[in-house]
């Protein structure tokens, strides 16, 4: 008899069943601690926020087997609770690592679900690294092949192509082989479609949770598999698969090619400004002309502020994000965040804070910002993030800054000092400077965790 047909989940599988701990390079295991500290950073620099809080109390509301700690919180709570409450916290502050291909991604989401996972089943530091190199490795390659011209311009969210990576390391975490693997994808990829409208015009807290419910998902479904629950085995093909009716091309070939030994981790761009990533270059171009300058912020006319023209096409690019009325909405919003980046020569968490939204100098320099195409960025795109500002004073006289590769960039990445002084200015005035500190020892130690549960004892913490 011939062999079954090989579908493109099996091929997917057959990736994710052959990434071994082992196997991994040394760069690639360090580049997992560090994107995993930037994570946990945020996390517990967004423990505050309203939603967070709001998605406690949820899972509060439906209870759980206790097998997965909630990041600053005593009690523990079901895996998938887990994952629900973390995910929405790492999100929060809009500060977590990023990607581009034909979508962004928010690929470190994919955190929330190894933690859980690991913790639940006994597993150790090595696993949750092995999770986040598979999450990576499975969500990143449907950025680059899949969507035409793109999911977002479809109008999907780009969490959408997340539920595959969840669900992929999950079922690799829970000890699926190849077959188990494949199914757990497949009935993610049935269930767990995301829309965009989330990201346009006035932004809704539910923003924060996108991923997070994602990452719920994909452990539902390795779990349904796990129990011999089965989905198509054409998923992405078939005639009402995912490539046609969601994506509506995938390149099935570059997105299944053997692994070549080039770890798609590696690829991730961490952010140093709490802001959507589309404005991270130009964030750092309007805070670089400003030092170099030294500009008077009251003198300026007019700045411009240079984006690839592919850019100002994406669906959150709405008129709403001219005029932000809420944090959602001001992090994704260019004249803002470039506005902020020039007045305190910073963007973080408090450049959202109540006051500093309503700022009359922050919105009268706002009203100077005017968006342009830049042809020297459209080339570079979507490898470079490239950013461009120019502002004119009151005597006519220009400046301009260009940032063709903003720190955290492959390109340009940030050093280890770096990573650590991020995550200590966003956990220590949460979690207090010594917990704080025990935190990164632990995550610099976590490839040495042989059991999950110590690492996770130093995330269940008092908030300050």
């Amino acid at each position: 008899m011939p062999p079954p047909p090989l579908f493109v989940r099996d091929k997917l599988a057959a990736i994710v069943a052959a990434i071994d701990y082992e196997m991994l390079p040394a760069a690639v295991i360090h580049e997992a601690k560090r994107l995993i500290l930037d994570t946990l950073g945020c996390a517990i620099g967004g423990y505050h926020g309203v939603p967070c809080k709001g998605v406690r109390a949820v899972v509060e509301d439906l209870g759980g087997r206790p097998e997965a700690t909630i990041i600053g919180e005593a009690k523990r709570t079901s895996c998938a609770l887990a994952a629900l409450a973390n995910g929405t916290m790492l999100r929060f502050l809009d500060s977590n690592d990023y990607y581009f291909g034909r979508d962004p991604a928010h690929a470190s989401g994919n955190l929330a679900a190894s933690l859980a996972v690991a913790e639940r089943e006994g597993l150790s530091g090595r696993d949750v690294i092995l999770g986040l190199v598979i999450g990576y490795e499975i969500q990143l390659r449907l950025c680059d092949y899949a969507g035409q011209p793109s999911l977002w311009d479809r109008g999907w969210h780009h969490a959408t192509n997340m539920q595959f990576a969840s669900a992929a390391l999950c079922a690799r975490l829970l000890g699926l082989g190849r077959e188990g693997i494949a199914n757990a994808m497949a009935i993610a990829g049935t269930h767990n479609n995301t829309l965009t409208e989330s990201m346009r015009g006035k932004m809704a807290s539910i923003k924060a949770s996108i991923e997070a419910t994602t990452a719920k998902a994909g452990i539902e479904a390795a779990l349904m598999a796990r129990h011999g629950l089965t989905g198509p085995e054409t998923i992405f093909e078939g005639k009402f698969g995912w490539s046609n009716v969601v994506a509506g091309e995938m390149d099935a070939e570059a997105l299944t090619r053997p692994h070549g030994g080039h770890y798609r981790i590696m690829d991730a761009r961490m952010k140093p400004y709490a802001a959507h990533a589309l404005s991270q270059g130009q964030i750092q171009a309007a805070i670089d002309v400003m030092r170099e300058h030294a500009i008077d912020a009251a003198n300026i006319t007019r700045i411009e502020v240079g984006f690839q023209e592919q850019l100002l096409r994406q669906p959150s690019m709405d008129v709403a994000k001219l005029d932000p009325e809420n944090k959602e909405t001001a992090d994704h919003s260019p004249p803002y965040l470039v506005a902020v980046g020039i007045l305190d020569g910073a963007c973080g968490p408090a450049q959202f804070a109540p006051e500093k939204l309503s700022s009359p100098l922050l919105r009268r320099l706002m009203a100077r910002v005017e968006l342009k195409a830049d042809a020297r960025l459209t080339h570079l795109w979507p490898d470079s993030m490239a950013g461009a500002v120019k502002v004119t004073t009151g005597d006519g006289k220009t400046y301009e800054a260009l940032c063709p590769y903003p720190p955290g960039h492959p390109r340009n990445r940030l050093d280890d000092a770096a990573v650590e002084l991020k995550f200590l200015s966003y956990a220590c005035p949460v979690a207090g400077e010594k917990q704080a500190r025990d935190i990164m020892a632990a995550v610099w130690d976590l490839d040495r965790c042989d059991r999950l549960s110590d690492f996770t004892r130093t995330l269940a913490f008092d908030p300050v």
